[in-house]
């Protein structure tokens, strides 16, 4: 069958040949892939050689790329119990240590031993072919009509687990009214997918929400923002040093992009008892200077600084009925995040950064 594959540190990922994944266990589901997205890790991943080479699956010498996918059901071994051929599933991405007690639990993404590996990302093959091969387990039903848009499922598991984590620092207060114990601003850093989706998360909360990005007031990404109700700020219209002279103090934000300087930038917007959760990992070596005053606010404030990384299968679920109501909520936006549409064979240029592009999506072959 046909796959898209890379081999870490290649730079580039082509279409090959591959076996079909095996069908061995009476809990094994077969599914035909419908379309993936594509993800600035895919890049990270074709660009980034890992010395020891774990990053390849056991006994081959090429990684398939894909982790943001749909597709549907079409065989089902005998004791699997609640799926069956024609059921549009989205496949969950990390698999636990099998040591540590967070993935005894299916709480992988909380794993103590970072043993895990990730279909797609490290260790284990992806979901750019024609077919794979899951555990029911690790397959979440999702309604038919979702399917156009259900790679972006994965995107938005993130901010989920965000939200979910939020709402856990903030339980102890005495605000107990409203989404998330009481937040009543919360501000979203970043215009890429899941900075848009966490907007829209919010705002399906009713949670009067802000944008802060670098991207031009009339871009397709700032449309859908203002679309989602939430209020855009450039960023290059707001002094770092002092944010909340100009945005005021928020009770919960979301770093979606990764930018070390933004990082330590928000601490100074957070207001009292305010939690900052970082979901856009930094991968440069660079150093940021922190202000000891910073440290300081962080006690005098009561701050809480969160990092959140995959989601767990709640986090999946609670994406899947998100995205359903998002459509409904804000008609168009959700579709609106997915502007680029290509085919396998299009692989040269399906990982290209493009103007206007926000989200990627490839149809595998009959999608």
């Amino acid at each position: 069958m046909r796959a898209v594959v890379t081999r870490p540190g290649a730079g580039r990922a082509w279409v090959a040949e591959i076996p079909e994944p095996t069908f061995a266990n009476t809990d094994d589901v077969v599914v035909e892939m419908l379309r993936v997205g594509v993800c600035g890790t895919d890049r990270h991943v074709m660009a980034r050689a890992r010395g020891d080479g774990s990053g390849l699956p056991p006994d081959t010498d090429y990684l398939v790329l894909g982790h943001e996918a749909v597709g549907r059901v079409i065989n089902v071994g005998t004791h699997v119990q609640h799926l069956k051929a024609g059921d549009i599933v989205v496949p969950t991405v990390r698999r636990g240590c099998g040591e540590c007690p967070a993935c005894a639990v299916g709480q992988a993404d909380l794993c103590f031993t970072g043993r895990i590996r990730e279909r797609g990302i490290v260790g284990l093959h992806g979901f750019l072919a024609e077919r794979i091969v899951d555990k029911e387990e690790n397959l979440i039903r999702i309604p038919d009509e979702l399917a156009p848009v259900a790679p972006l499922v994965e995107s938005l598991c993130t901010p989920e687990k965000a939200l979910r984590r939020i709402g856990n620092a903030r339980a102890h207060l005495p605000a107990k009214a409203g989404p998330l114990y009481g937040v009543q601003r919360a501000l979203v850093i970043g215009a890429g997918p899941i900075a848009l989706l966490a907007v829209m998360a919010l705002r399906l909360r009713d949670i009067p929400t802000w944008a802060l990005a670098r991207s031009p007031t009339d871009s397709p990404a700032v449309r859908l923002i203002q679309q989602a109700g939430a209020t855009y700020v450039p960023l290059q219209e707001v002094d770092l040093e002092q944010p909340q002279a100009q945005l005021g103090g928020f009770d919960a934000i979301i770093e979606a992009t990764g930018a070390a300087e933004l990082c330590v930038a928000m601490f100074g917007a957070l207001g009292p008892n305010g939690v900052l959760d970082l979901v856009g990992g930094a991968a440069e070596r660079n150093e940021v200077p922190i202000q000891a005053s910073v440290l300081g606010a962080m006690v005098g404030r009561n701050l809480t600084v969160l990092g959140s990384v995959n989601a767990n299968k709640d986090d999946w679920q609670t994406a899947v009925r998100d995205l359903s109501e998002m459509r409904r909520a804000f008609p168009g936006t959700v579709e609106a995040i997915l502007t680029h549409t290509f085919d396998m064979d299009d692989v040269d240029v399906a990982f290209e950064r493009v103007p206007g592009q926000i989200k990627a999506v490839i149809n595998i072959a009959g999608a």
